[in-house]
């Protein structure tokens, strides 16, 4: 079965930490909200978000799980006009037949941990990611940009956009899903260092919270980490995976091996 571990922290901003964690081990499922809309509003909102897609896991469809923790956000703001601003990020993901599907709205990350390497599953819905491709920023630039933190979707406001990633799986494959409370403190190869030295899903959950306190810790910060540990997709199967190199090349010399003596068995009989 795939182990989860989450962990958040409210950090040093005070108040109520408004980002929710949640997951379900028996349905491979696991989620990260930040709530956004005043002081208790983005609390409010991330809790539906994390209570209405757990309720939902075990339809299989997060597309649908998103859409109607959007429409719980909404429906509560419109009861409770102190609520009328609240909103809240989502990045969701669910492992089912070898493959990870991934969907989010807002700038709460996916990542995949595989083989010391980190990689992306999820692209921000901000504006300074829009910025990035049309101006061609930096990382640097990005991190000190006025409005790194204007986020362009959101869960609870206007009808948000979805979006979704399949990512097939290896044994052994770790998934991390953020706040960007963890992104926002440290750059991706920061996190891949975090990871490489803390081999336990429970360590490296404590390290990475640590580490995104030890470096400021200017808003609320959530990780979740997935441990995959069944079999690979057939997209990694021997054959076109790292071990056909080897296959190949033993063959290949075997076959020449048997070429050559096949060459001297003719030149001496003739």
């Amino acid at each position: 079965m795939t182990r989860i571990v989450g962990r958040t922290d409210p950090g040093a901003r005070g108040g109520p930490n408004q980002d929710a964690i949640g997951w379900d081990e028996a349905r491979q499922f696991a989620l990260v909200a930040d709530g956004v809309g005043g002081y208790s509003g983005g609390e409010v909102a991330s809790r539906l978000v994390k209570e209405t897609m757990l309720d939902c896991a075990a339809a299989g469809n997060l597309d649908a799980a998103v859409l109607r923790a959007h429409e719980s956000i909404v429906q509560a703001a419109q009861k409770d006009a102190s609520l009328a601003m609240m909103a809240s990020t989502v990045i969701s993901m669910q492992i089912t037949e070898r493959r990870c599907a991934v969907v989010w709205v807002g700038d709460s990350r996916g990542y995949l941990w595989r083989e010391n390497a980190l990689r992306p599953l999820t692209r921000d819905h901000s504006v300074i990611e829009i910025l990035r491709d049309a101006d061609h920023l930096s990382e640097t630039a990005m991190r000190s940009h006025p409005l790194r933190h204007e986020v362009l979707q959101t869960l609870g406001r206007n009808q948000p956009a979805i979006s979704s990633e399949i990512a097939p799986l290896r044994r052994g494959d770790w998934l991390l899903l953020c706040s960007d409370g963890l992104s926002g403190e440290l750059r991706d190869g920061e996190i891949a260092d975090v990871l490489r030295q803390n081999r336990s899903l429970e360590g490296a959950a404590d390290a990475l919270i640590a580490a995104a306190l030890a470096s400021g810790g200017n808003d609320n910060v959530s990780v979740v980490l997935m441990d995959y540990d069944g079999p690979s997709s057939p997209e990694f199967s021997w054959w076109r995976g790292d071990r056909a190199v080897l296959y190949a090349s033993a063959l290949g010399g075997v076959a020449l091996a048997l070429a050559v003596a096949i060459a001297f068995w003719f030149k001496d009989r003739h």
